[in-house]
């Protein structure tokens, strides 16, 4: 897929080491989105977790810069129906870049692919990726509670604190807030149609 500006593209070995200069994140509760391999092992094992019959990952350049990668999991042929993910480098963050590539990803999967229904999780404390897929279409379905990727926080950073409604201690067990968006084809189109 191709536009003026924007390269999306399956993703292999060489996106992946493009990757690894990618700058790190300095919002403390997202740093695990960071890609943080830099040894060439430490890349082609992270490739190997992308790869799958029902997942499918391509990487996004931005004028010849990969920018971010974005990922279907949990892909249902029956259903057409995939989980949503995107990763970007903090350089090219709160520039756009996240609702230009995510409108053309989704007419790609919609049209091309044939999906009926994408949905994705988002951290409830998220309100920056929130807003992006609220005004991409997607609506919230669900919620729930799920074990917080960074079992050690920091409780007394700032982002920490400003978002503690958002967490829950259970024992040593460390849980957050979980929202699931959805978008389906026609809902898509009919919102995107009044732009154009």
């Amino acid at each position: 897929m191709n536009n003026n500006k924007y390269r999306i593209k399956p993703l292999e070995l060489e996106d992946a080491y493009k990757f690894s200069g990618w700058e790190r994140g300095n919002y403390y509760l997202l740093n695990d989105y960071d890609f943080i391999y830099e040894e060439d092992w430490e890349i082609k094992e992270w490739l190997k977790t992308k790869k799958g019959i029902f997942k499918r990952y391509f990487a996004i350049y931005y004028e010849d810069k990969a920018i971010a990668y974005i990922g279907l999991k949990e892909i249902n042929i029956l259903k057409k129906s995939a989980e949503l993910s995107i990763v970007m480098d903090v350089r090219y963050q709160n520039q756009g870049h996240g609702y230009k590539i995510l409108v053309e990803f989704l007419n790609f999967v919609f049209t091309e692919l044939k999906f009926k229904r994408i949905w994705l999780d988002v951290n409830a404390f998220n309100e920056r990726a929130i807003h992006l897929y609220k005004k991409l279409g997607f609506t919230k379905k669900a919620y729930y509670l799920d074990t917080f990727n960074i079992q050690d926080i920091d409780k007394t950073r700032e982002e920490y604190i400003e978002n503690e409604e958002e967490f829950i201690q259970n024992g040593r067990e460390l849980l957050s807030y979980v929202y699931t968006y959805e978008i389906k084809r026609g809902e898509f189109f009919e919102l995107h149609a009044r732009e154009n």
